[in-house]
């Protein structure tokens, strides 16, 4: 478990830049677009406070919050689309 949460931080950069190549696609629905972006009503909130109070774990949590978001979006895509992305990097 621990190996797959330490792989999704280790890959973000290229996987939010894959997020971001299908938030700008024009045939990926809006509702499959907001998947990577639900995690900032958590982050905003007043009981993500509590994160804050330890320094490096709550920013670990965010990030792997938000990784896990733009895995769902990446699962949820239509995979050709997906594909088609994956290939142009």
């Amino acid at each position: 478990m621990l190996r797959k949460w330490l792989s999704l931080l280790w890959t973000a950069r290229s996987r939010l830049n894959l997020a971001w190549a299908l938030i700008k696609d024009e045939r990926v629905p809006l509702w499959q677009k907001a998947i990577p972006f639900l995690p900032l009503i958590y982050i905003l909130s007043p009981m993500n406070l509590i994160s804050f109070a330890l320094p490096v774990v709550g920013q670990i949590d965010d990030a792997l919050l938000i990784m896990l978001a733009v895995e769902l979006m990446e699962r949820v895509v239509d995979e050709n689309i997906l594909a088609e992305h994956k290939t142009k990097k």
